[in-house]
């Protein structure tokens, strides 16, 4: 790995490690090794990356007792269906309640259904789950098909815009992402996590709060229409700066492809990027600016990314 870090790989992609061959010969016996490897692996990877790059790193997908302490992870090779992308959520949210910080996924979901290898996810599942994905602590497209978004001809234009709002976000990422590491409170949380007195909260799987600010609700089905569950208190519309009263549903929500439900909590600050870049080499963070969710905030058009995302 020293070799290739060497000439200039950034990071290593830890995948696999879930398990060993258990009758193999190991400086400690296979059973007590068969849940150790994966921590041991990617302790390994994220050593010699910061000893070379100057920074720990890796993209790991097995899970053990530990191995929060390696990031960044991911949730492997889930279906490219609605009930993908569901379990997606859910086992993210789980493996936040376990103590691990940065966790994200496969854009749009990594095999075909039902050929394996040859089905390609349709275009609204792609949008859906780029919105997802947007609203993640790291972002990948990656499967089986073509995941570039040119080759989905008929909703690239949503995509760009959905990727310019994802550099946009890039700031407030890496505040929350300082906060993940000394407090331990993933990226991508359970709403228990912040209102454990609400039982409703205990059974919600399908929303989460993004960072300390924004709660998010992504679309899993073809129709664009879903419920959501506003915890107490009160809460700005981020695309339109409707203010609105939590505790309480939102029922049967019609939501159009090119926007996924975000709510911020009223009175808050996230601190934006508003400037197109191609890369992230390109942002000069200093140039960084604050949305400011109060009685001011008149929605994404009229903020300073109004003239950046055309959602």
């Amino acid at each position: 790995l020293a070799r290739l870090l060497k000439m200039g790989a950034s990071a290593i992609k830890t995948d696999f490690g879930e398990e060993i061959a258990m009758d193999g010969e190991y400086m400690m016996p296979a059973e007590k090794l068969h849940n150790l490897y994966c921590l041991l692996y990617q302790k390994a990877a994220f050593e010699i990356t910061q000893e070379i790059a100057g920074e720990g790193f890796n993209w790991a997908r097995a899970g053990w007792a530990g191995c929060q302490r390696y990031p960044v992870h991911w949730g492997g090779d889930a279906a490219s269906s609605w009930d993908g992308m569901a379990g997606s959520l859910r086992g993210g949210l789980h493996f936040g309640l376990s103590g691990f910080g940065y966790w994200s996924h496969d854009v749009p979901g990594f095999h075909g259904v039902p050929d394996f290898m040859s089905t390609w996810p349709t275009d609204k599942l792609y949008v859906r789950w780029t919105q997802f994905g947007v609203f993640s602590s790291h972002l990948r497209y990656h499967g089986t098909t073509p995941r570039e978004p040119y080759e989905y001809p008929k909703i690239a234009g949503i995509v760009r815009e959905w990727l310019k709002l994802r550099y946009a976000l890039i700031p407030y990422l890496i505040e929350q992402g300082k906060k993940v590491a000394q407090t331990g409170c993933p990226v991508i949380r359970a709403l228990a996590l912040e209102y454990e007195r609400d039982p409703i909260c205990w059974h919600i799987d399908d929303q989460y709060l993004f960072g300390d600010s924004l709660l998010v609700a992504p679309v899993m089905n073809d129709d664009g229409v879903r419920d959501i569950y506003l915890p107490a208190g009160d809460w700005v519309d981020f695309w339109t700066g409707r203010k609105l009263k939590g505790g309480k549903w939102l029922r049967d929500l019609r939501v159009p492809l090119k926007r996924m439900p975000v709510y911020a909590k009223r009175d808050a600050k996230v601190k934006v990027y508003p400037h197109e870049v191609q890369c992230t080499d390109e942002m000069d963070l200093a140039k960084s600016v604050e949305i400011f969710f109060d009685d001011s905030y008149k929605g994404l058009a009229k903020s300073p990314l109004g003239a950046l995302v055309q959602l």
